[in-house]
């Protein structure tokens, strides 16, 4: 039988704004579902709906204009089945690579990086470290504060590679600790724009990201 502080670690564990704890979907998001999520018509039940996980996504014709194709992509991306998701991840990648194309998908999908669903923010994450050069960089600082944990691991990773800098950042550090490095980030990165031509903004700059407050702790009569 589970001891008593053992059942309450673990129950706290699955809140993702404790430090070092991600949920399960965040893990699943962020390690990239695989093909099997989504329905490919090659399977022996492939004639019984109820073994059909989702419906299947009919790619985007290669031959239609660029923005309007990654549009419909993105809206695909933000469904709530995984294989709609999952196509227009696979098909934003291969639209991406296209000359000139690169761009429209990096601007397109930073705008998803604070959406509410981790399943979103986490391809979204993926596409903007592909697709985004130094532009990205604003937008990856501002994912070190997301609540789960593997999103700011993945950002993290993306920043110090890019920039051989981590002014003491630590995805499962502490709220206030994160809340400082992430300060010193947007302090350091202010002053790089005044080098070079000014970045567009993050998608958190109207409303940046809030000093944790510090309850003191309650002293018992």
């Amino acid at each position: 039988m589970m001891s008593k502080s053992v059942a309450v670690i673990a129950a706290l564990c699955t809140l993702s704004f404790i430090p070092g704890c991600t949920t399960t979907a965040a893990k699943k998001a962020m390690n990239k579902p695989n093909k099997s999520d989504s329905y490919t018509a090659f399977d022996a039940g492939a004639s019984d709906s109820s073994k059909r996980k989702s419906e299947k996504v009919e790619p985007i014709k290669e031959d239609m204009d660029a923005e309007v194709a990654v549009t419909k992509l993105v809206e695909q991306m933000q469904r709530q089945e995984p294989a709609y998701t999952l196509s227009a991840e696979e098909q934003l990648r291969m639209w991406g690579t296209k000359q000139g194309v690169d761009k429209i998908v990096y601007n397109k999908v930073r705008l998803l990086l604070k959406n509410q669903r981790v399943e979103i923010r986490a391809p979204a994450l993926r596409l903007t470290k592909l697709f985004g050069g130094r532009e990205a960089i604003p937008d990856l600082i501002e994912c070190l504060g997301d609540p789960e944990v593997a999103i700011r691991q993945e950002a993290f990773n993306a920043l110090h590679a890019r920039t051989k800098k981590d002014f003491s950042y630590s995805p499962n550090g502490g709220e206030v600790a994160r809340w400082k490095s992430v300060e010193d980030w947007r302090q350091w990165w202010q002053v790089e724009q005044r080098k070079v031509a000014v970045q567009p903004a993050s998608v958190y700059e109207e409303k940046p990201q809030a000093e944790p407050k510090i309850v003191a702790p309650k002293v018992k009569n």
